[in-house]
């Protein structure tokens, strides 16, 4: 997928909750300049997430936990090197048992979730990398509760973005991130969410908050990351996108046309399944304020923007018509919900079936690796080979085949490609850049091994043997 700018509220947000929505898995990529993080998703919930800033490292996320001691730093390298996962590593390196373990997996999906709200200039990759989310140990934080988490430590530590720290204007709620998105907030959060009607001026929303839980105006702020609130400067009492007239504003509209696209009637109107005929003409008529096209009529706004409006309009009257009508809504309901149901169905069987796929790669891979470190490299190769074939798509598997290929002449060009499909599919991988550092040095390749061993140490700047042999080969050693 394209990269997408500007990841922080509304856009993280919706992301998330469309993953939870639909229970789908994925990793979602962030880059801003040389830092690099990703959060993982499986079946709708926050798996984990990973980092290369030092020190959203697991490691050190589990030191600061008081899970795991400096001195055992070395060790956990020494078995990452070994070619233990960085969990397995930490486990055998301290310990640790499970349950501490997912303690600190947790600790540092939620850390670097919660730094993510602050970065809205970078640029947001998603991948559909299904066979690349199997961890033995997984956070499994619903996304709404994960949310809220991130969004309260945020707050609690400023690193939010420099506009929601001066609350000046109003206030509005954004149906579309806020709409049937069952946050878990507490009841002041509830409350204050609950107080804002159209356009709200801040002062007055502070005044009626409490102060009992946090400051009025943290509650506000977490409320502003989560893309629940959005900021409107003051004497701006329109509805969203009012007096915006460029890339936001187009940008907005752009993210509901997408949603729609893939969303039902009840989601496009943004209200439950079961709503009274009332609620459906409330909400219907709520929409038609922010978005009929009248009012991108001015010389204020640009074509491609009214165009925008008149697809997103078409969209909200076309869910109004068949919801309005009792007889055409409960046609509708009849053959959505054996629509759902077939669609379950289905991937219930799908699931079953990549149950048993997994399983079978999984006890392949384990022998795999124990070939290999019995230095058996021909059993290695075909076993691992199997586990590709069965899964393509897990990054784990292509890296220790390329290991094992590596081991044996006539296999390197083959390893080359596993490494960079390895690379491919996890790209924070210190391991297989030094790995495939190391293939090229053996055939003499050596420039191409600096540039990888130069890439291993972007990722993991401790990392001894990459510093090791790229001092090497750029003194000449072989």
């Amino acid at each position: 997928m394209p990269a997408a700018p500007g990841s922080s509220g509304p856009r993280l947000t919706g992301t998330l909750l469309e993953f939870h929505r639909t229970q789908k898995s994925g990793i979602m990529r962030f880059e801003r300049g040389t830092s690099k993080k990703q959060l993982v998703i499986a079946r709708g919930s926050l798996a984990f997430a990973e980092s290369n800033v030092p020190g959203e490292h697991l490691a050190r996320v589990l030191i600061q936990l008081g899970l795991l001691t400096r001195k055992d730093l070395q060790h956990v390298a020494d078995l990452m090197k070994g070619g233990k996962s960085s969990h397995e590593a930490v486990v055998l390196g301290a310990g640790l048992d499970g349950e501490r373990l997912l303690q600190g997996v947790r600790e540092q999906a939620l850390a670097i979730l919660a730094s993510l709200f602050s970065w809205p200039d970078a640029s947001m990759k998603l991948f559909n990398a299904e066979g690349s989310l199997r961890r033995s140990c997984s956070a499994a934080i619903p996304i709404p509760l994960a949310l809220v988490e991130s969004a309260r430590r945020a707050v609690r530590d400023r690193n939010i973005h420099p506009q929601f720290l001066q609350l000046k204007g109003g206030l509005r709620a954004d149906p579309a991130i806020g709409a049937g998105a069952s946050f878990p907030l507490n009841a002041v959060e509830a409350y204050a969410f609950s107080r804002v009607h159209g356009s709200t001026a801040v002062p007055e929303l502070i005044a009626s908050l409490p102060r009992e839980e946090s400051r009025p105006e943290e509650i506000l702020q977490r409320l502003l990351v989560l893309g629940l609130l959005r900021l409107e400067s003051p004497g701006d009492h329109a509805a969203p996108g009012a007096g915006a007239t460029g890339a936001n504003l187009a940008e907005h509209l752009d993210e509901l046309l997408q949603r729609f696209e893939v969303a039902n009637l009840y989601e496009i109107l943004a209200i439950p399944a079961d709503s009274r005929e009332e609620g459906v003409k409330r909400a219907y008529h709520e929409m038609a304020k922010m978005y009929h096209p009248d009012r991108f009529e001015s010389k204020d706004y640009s074509e491609g923007i009214r165009t925008r409006a008149e697809r997103v309009f078409t969209y909200i009257t076309g869910a109004y018509a068949t919801l309005g009508d009792p007889a055409a809504r409960a046609r509708y309901d009849e053959t959505r919900l054996l629509k759902e149901s077939q669609v379950e169905a289905t991937l219930q069987a799908r699931a079953s079936v990549d149950l048993e796929k997994e399983k079978m790669a999984e006890t392949l891979f384990r022998a795999g690796r124990n070939a290999l470190m019995k230095r058996d490299f021909e059993t290695a190769v075909s076993q691992l080979k199997e586990c590709v074939w069965l899964i393509p798509d897990v990054s784990r598997y292509h890296h220790y085949l390329g290991v094992a290929q590596a081991e044996i002449a006539s296999h390197r060009k083959e390893a080359e490609q596993h490494f960079l499909k390895a690379i491919a599919l996890d790209s924070l991988s210190a391991e297989s850049y030094l790995e495939l550092g190391k293939l090229y040095l053996r055939v003499k390749l050596h420039s191409r091994a600096e540039a990888q061993f130069e890439l291993a140490l972007r990722w993991d700047p401790e990392n001894q043997e990459a510093a090791r042999l790229l001092e090497e080969v750029k003194s000449g050693g072989q």
